[in-house]
């Protein structure tokens, strides 16, 4: 009977190390993914992303680790967040080479008198609006904006680029907020500056 006892004892044992070892390896070949395929999200707070990480001063708005599949972006979960071992800094950094800036340009819109009031960017790429976080972002404006921008992300598909100086941001809402509503996959009405800083927000887009 004693026996018997500590066969059925090591027989679970022995499947409970089994199955440590699987989830070990899953883990492991997680942590192991392509990494050319990992993107930082700006993402609206309402999804509940399992991962996320705030934005200074935003109340709506955080940063979601995520990789593409089938050509679209998605979320870390929790323990495949775990798996890869990493520092949300060390991810961020290993994640900006694959932006997408590079490859999409905006158009810029004039007032009357032919003075550059914003420039308009949209893509059908669902990582349109990461390309704000990218190192060469504020390169591709400086001539036109200076050294540090104000940027609107209604939804993955769309940002508008303002002068950070004496801009009339505000007197685009309703253009904003129309592509933030009319959107499936609406990100934010706040107002963010990106400069050599880094991201931030500043204020929030409201009806006129």
């Amino acid at each position: 009977m004693r026996n018997s006892r500590i066969l059925f004892v090591s027989h679970r044992m022995g499947r409970f190390f089994a199955l440590l070892f699987v989830a070990f390896q899953a883990a492991a070949a997680f942590g192991q993914q392509d990494q050319t395929t990992w993107h930082v999200l700006i993402e609206p707070k309402f999804m509940h992303p399992e991962v996320s990480f705030p934005i200074s001063g935003a109340r709506s708005t955080v940063l979601v680790p995520a990789y593409l599949s089938d050509a679209d972006p998605h979320y870390f979960s929790k323990k495949d967040w775990d798996a890869l071992g990493l520092t949300w800094d060390a991810f961020r950094v290993r994640s900006a080479q694959n932006a997408t800036e590079k490859k999409l340009s905006g158009e810029l819109v004039r007032d009357n008198n032919k003075v550059v009031e914003y420039a308009a960017i949209s893509s059908e790429n669902p990582l349109t609006a990461t390309m704000v976080l990218a190192p060469d972002f504020l390169k591709k404006f400086r001539e036109i904006f200076g050294d540090s921008v104000l940027v609107a992300i209604p939804n993955r598909f769309t940002v508008f680029v303002f002068p950070r100086l004496a801009s009339k941001y505000q007197d685009y809402s309703p253009l904003v907020m129309r592509a933030y509503h009319d959107s499936a996959y609406p990100v934010s009405l706040e107002v963010f500056e990106i400069s050599a800083d880094g991201i931030r927000a500043i204020g929030t887009f409201e009806d006129q």
